[in-house]
């Protein structure tokens, strides 16, 4: 099983940057109107080339979205340089998302803390080479239940959804957990002492911990998620991908499930505001070889939940389906259009929520 994550917006929250940070010590973190309605993408596998084509960066501006590259390990050089350049004289925004390399697990989690704290020192060398800030960054937690694969793709064997789930319950460790919180929390303040804003991922199933108190939904994710104080939270919701589970085991409809992601909405909002965004989609496959949206409407019903459920920022995963569909402004205008829509209350979403509360019980003895 491989649940991803599309980025958000990761958040990016970081948007709506004003200013630049300061010159240490100690430098100042960007400004941020969280009241602003941010829409940032990934962009997981596309080249510098494809990032830089005119047309794409002409919708971008348009329709005021931020981008959120993949920066992977190796990779800190001048063609990353370029990419800034190009970026910033076009007065878009980009919000790094770094990668670790993929024997180390590609993700943030209590496993690599150390290689992702290390990776930092990377990207901070080469934002003082190339005089690229640093003024927001995704702190991409997920399960070490990586595949093989390359930087262009991941393999192309799917793994089954019960044997990814065995593998990552059996990851799962109290004390190690715990042991984690302070590599967490040192991954923050490097960001903050480098001026950087730390957007955190979570998978939607960590709602959950919200509603229970319990931390066993973050130890599946992967990580102390929510035990640190970060400066924003995206949760990964993607309901091309979820749909089909949720209609196999709860038989639930698209109406079902768009309950379901009003819901988890009210919960994240009630507890984080406007400090928390939703990463949805999907619109490529991704390394979790998942279901996609087909057509921007499917998508734009997702948001329409969600801003009803109170929801300003949002991201999607990811730019590369967007930008290689038929037409790729569809995209973009329908989920700046569309409008907060409560759907109508489902009993199937109901009692799926309380399974996955029930389930955190049973997960925390698997600790």
């Amino acid at each position: 099983m491989k649940i991803k994550v599309s980025l958000i917006f990761s958040l990016a929250l970081a948007l709506a940057l004003v200013g630049r940070a300061s010159t240490p010590p100690p430098p100042k973190l960007m400004k941020f109107d969280a009241s602003k309605p941010v829409l940032l993408v990934t962009a997981e596998y596309m080249t510098v080339d494809q990032l830089t084509d005119p047309k794409l960066m002409a919708l971008l501006k348009k329709y005021d979205v931020m981008v959120a590259p993949c920066i992977r390990a190796g990779k800190m050089d001048a063609e990353l340089d370029r990419l800034f350049d190009v970026y910033e004289a076009n007065g878009l925004t980009l919000v790094f998302w770094p990668l670790l390399p993929r024997e180390q697990g590609l993700y943030l989690n209590k496993q690599h803390a150390g290689d992702f704290l290390a990776y930092l020192d990377e990207i901070y060398a080469w934002s003082e080479k190339y005089h690229h800030p640093v003024q927001a960054l995704i702190v991409d937690i997920e399960p070490p239940n990586y595949q093989k694969g390359t930087d262009a793709t991941p393999e192309a064997e799917k793994e089954s959804f019960f044997t990814g789930f065995k593998k990552v319950v059996k990851d799962m460790d109290r004390k190690q957990f715990n042991a984690a919180k302070p590599k967490f929390m040192a991954i923050q303040q490097k960001l903050h002492d480098h001026g950087t804003i730390a957007i955190v991922t979570a998978l939607d199933l960590s709602v959950v911990d919200l509603m229970t108190g319990l931390e066993a939904a973050q130890d599946f994710q992967g990580g102390p998620t929510m035990a640190v104080d970060w400066d924003y939270v995206s949760f990964m919701h993607f309901g091309s991908n979820n749909y089909p589970l949720l209609h196999s085991v709860f038989k639930m409809n698209w109406d079902d499930c768009r309950y379901l992601t009003y819901r988890i909405g009210q919960v994240i909002y009630k507890k984080y505001g406007d400090k928390v965004a939703v990463s949805t989609g999907q619109t490529l496959p991704g390394e979790g070889h998942g279901a996609v949206y087909n057509t921007p409407a499917e998508l734009a019903e997702d948001f329409s939940a969600l801003r009803a459920a109170g929801i300003r920022h949002f991201g999607i995963y990811d730019l590369q389906g967007i930008w290689e569909s038929k037409d790729p402004e569809a995209w973009f205008k329908a989920v700046r259009e569309a409008p907060p829509k409560t759907p109508k209350k489902s009993w199937k979403a109901e009692h799926a929520l309380n399974t996955f509360k029930g389930l955190s019980y049973v997960l925390e003895m698997f600790r």
